[in-house]
């Protein structure tokens, strides 16, 4: 028999709760707090300084929560307060909600379903990042962004040259020359020439960036007994490491070899029935990044 949730403002500090399950928004949460006895109890919007605050008051207990921007530096203050955290997939948590509210899909619904699904022991969960972990995901994702921003920048150069007649080879990539031959071609009106030339210095800055980036990373990977490990893979240098670094985490997390390629779906299908089994290509297109 389904319980009706009860509708709240505040997590009151003096109950017992089995599951706190917390939907996060940028600036909020909504919360579903599943008592020991029995109760379930429903909180619409909480802001974080509210949430923080009372998890301080709060005897241990589970908060599950699916995961997102905010989740790892929440759930490092949470488990640093003495709490246990469970990340659940958003696609478990879509399978739950349209099988127990007929797709109705709102915050408290969400909040409800990682509630319910943290309390599966065969549910398998989402590992949040340590703080070394993220400082290794954030400078390798900002690495990506700085090399996307620079090839999309030489791309719209090239192509707008190129639409004047004037064919940048893949060779002259200096700034110096670059402006030289900007400001030398006569096709070009004047007003697109200045556009051109602070295009070039652009690129130029972001390559600065990348190359400091880079140089971080190659640093941190050096004096990084992990880093060093991956490394002895051949194929595999501190780049990579790094990338593996932020994602890994403990490896000893992993219970047999197998598990580790399967941690970035490479696995091949199965589709088995009776006693027959197939088993197909590796999803290499949904594999983790």
């Amino acid at each position: 028999m389904s319980v009706s949730r009860i509708l709240a403002k505040t997590i009151d500090p003096d109950l017992e709760y089995e599951v706190i399950g917390i939907d996060l928004a940028k600036n909020c949460v909504s919360a579903v707090l599943l008592t020991t006895d029995g109760e379930v109890i429903g909180i619409d919007r909480l802001d974080y300084p509210e949430l923080e605050k009372s998890a301080q008051e709060l005897s241990p207990t589970i908060f599950a929560m699916e995961p997102c921007t905010e989740m790892n530096y929440l759930v490092q203050k949470l488990e640093g307060w003495g709490h246990r955290c469970l990340v659940i997939s958003g696609k478990n948590v879509r399978d739950y909600i349209e099988s127990h509210f007929s797709s109705q899909k709102t915050d408290l619904n969400d909040a409800q379903a990682v509630a319910f699904l943290a309390k599966d022991t065969q549910l398998r969960t989402i590992k949040a990042k340590d703080p070394e972990q993220q400082k290794y995901a954030s400078l390798t994702t900002l690495r990506e962004q700085y090399i996307k921003q620079y090839r999309q920048t030489i791309v719209s150069l090239k192509g707008i040259c190129q639409a004047w007649g004037l064919d940048i080879s893949k060779g002259i990539s200096g700034k110096a020359r670059l402006i030289d031959l900007i400001e030398s071609y006569a096709a070009f009106p004047e007003e697109l020439r200045a556009g051109l030339v602070d295009m070039v210095t652009h690129a130029q800055t972001t390559q600065k960036v990348l190359n400091k980036i880079t140089n971080t990373l190659e640093e941190l990977a050096k004096n990084d007994k992990v880093c060093q490990l991956i490394q002895t893979i051949p194929g595999l240098g501190p780049i990579y490491s790094s990338r593996l670094r932020a994602t890994i985490g403990d490896i000893r997390r992993f219970k047999t070899p197998k598990d580790f390629p399967a941690y970035y779906g490479l696995v091949p299908r199965s589709i088995a029935t009776g006693y027959n089994e197939k088993k197909g290509k590796l999803p290499i297109e949904e594999t983790k990044q």
